[in-house]
């Protein structure tokens, strides 16, 4: 009985509110990386790949920041995405098109593809590919014809200096 006397009163737990609610640390495999890029490829679709592999998108976003040969894995795995969007939408139309949808086999991944969506899609990749910049070094400066004529015109006049030398 003098124990139950002299016990100490419960304290409540408390438990803080974090202010940071952000994604969840990743381990990222190379098994890991080539799932997600595998799904890209197949869907195009960023989030639903990240699901697939059991990540929020966020840590996929912040691996393409981080890491170089990533994001370029992942830029080719959303053009062959693209390029299958396109072979899809070709089969398709060889096949009669008449439906607006394009049942391509894969409901888990993807669904039936709206052909309209699909046409705009495209059509604002190649848009975009077609304006995109090289990777890698300065980026492109075009001559205008009065300097390639300039310079054509002094090459010419170096080759006749050397022709009169000789």
């Amino acid at each position: 009985m003098a124990s139950d006397t002299h016990k100490r009163p419960a304290t409540p737990t408390v438990t803080r509110p974090t202010a940071y609610t952000g994604r969840k640390w990743v381990r990222w495999t190379a098994k890991k990386k080539a799932a997600f890029l595998d799904h890209l490829a197949a869907t195009c679709n960023v989030k639903a790949a990240a699901a697939v592999i059991g990540v929020d998108p966020a840590s996929v976003y912040a691996l393409r920041r981080h890491d170089l040969d990533f994001a370029a894995a992942w830029h080719d795995a959303l053009e062959a995405g693209y390029a299958m969007l396109e072979t899809q939408l070709v089969g398709h139309a060889l096949s009669g098109g008449g439906a607006r949808l394009i049942d391509n086999g894969a409901t888990d991944l993807t669904g039936p593809i709206d052909v309209d969506l699909a046409l705009r899609l495209l059509a604002a990749h190649k848009t975009r590919a077609a304006d995109r910049p090289r990777r890698g070094g300065p980026p492109r400066q075009l001559a205008s014809p009065d300097d390639t004529d300039a310079a054509i015109l002094k090459k010419l006049r170096s080759m006749e200096q050397r022709k009169a030398q000789a």
